[in-house]
């Protein structure tokens, strides 16, 4: 049960894995940080630093921020070995399992270990796979990308809670929901919108098509602010005080009067690599 639980002091200190479903990431080594980003359980997460009780890491995406140790699994060299190979899934659906001493929940996004009807999580616990809501990680990032789907997926959390740094179900940001929407795909993006906006090709504004990007900022400094997923007719899903639709035609009702900075077509780096 506990085959990768252990002191930390006893690891190589050089790769971590989160182990809750949601973990935070923060600008200090505090509970009353700026939570920057989160890492979603089974993400591995390279160790910079340690300080009491903390560690400063860096995610397959290149962002780093602070988490708190017990958030985080210290496995071995060979441990880490063991689960590089291992045949993972990812969670397609939100999930709850409920034990007689604990509740285990999954949101989207989160990376776990195949093993028969089982699934492993990164502290060595099993649990009963569910029926539904995983893929195959190696599948699904091998699988032709469809920017179609995107809306799509976006659109499935509407109404869910704007959450600085947020990357789940539980709350997301603007850039957080885009990410999440490209990791349903299998693919990897970078965390903040300013980022993203560096990748892909620009597309003209007559030549929007679903899937597309949208970045909104101040065009006197052109900084961006803000991203979003298009959908059609000039609509577009963001999160936004919450996940919501909205759209760039000022004669629609869900206009809002927000400076289009970029339009970006982007494929996004497939995630099963980064996860051996």
């Amino acid at each position: 049960m506990a085959a990768l639980l252990g002191s930390a002091a006893t690891f190589a200190q050089q790769r971590a894995l989160a182990r809750l479903s949601v973990v935070s990431m923060r600008s200090r080594p505090s509970h009353g940080a700026e939570q920057v980003s989160q890492a979603l359980m089974g993400t591995p997460v390279a160790v910079l630093e340690r300080s009491e009780g903390w560690t400063r890491v860096r995610t397959p995406d290149g962002y780093e921020g602070w988490i708190i140790d017990h958030s985080l699994v210290f496995p071995t060299k060979r441990q880490l070995a063991d689960w590089s190979v291992a045949p993972k899934v990812m969670i397609t659906e939100p999930y709850e399992q409920h034990d007689s001493d604990r509740r285990t929940d999954l949101v989207a996004g989160d990376v776990l270990v195949r093993a028969g009807d089982s699934l492993r999580l990164p502290d060595g616990r099993m649990i009963l796979a569910p029926a539904c809501g995983t893929e195959p990680l190696e599948s699904l990032s091998s699988r032709q990308f469809s920017p179609e789907q995107l809306p799509r997926f976006a659109e499935l959390y509407l109404g869910v809670p704007y959450q600085w740094g947020g990357l789940s179900s539980k709350g997301m940001d603007c850039s957080g929901l885009v990410r999440m929407a490209y990791a349903a795909q299998g693919r990897l993006l970078p965390r903040d919108a300013w980022q993203q906006a560096e990748l892909g090709r620009e597309v003209p504004a007559d030549s929007l098509r679903a899937g597309d990007l949208i970045f909104f900022g101040n065009p006197t400094t052109g900084r961006i602010t803000h991203v979003a997923i298009y959908d059609r007719d000039g609509e577009y899903v963001h999160s936004s005080q919450l996940v919501r639709r909205n759209s760039l035609d000022p004669g629609s009702p869900l206009y809002l009067p927000l400076t289009v900075l970029h339009r970006r077509r982007v494929q996004g780096t497939p995630m099963a690599p980064l996860y051996r």
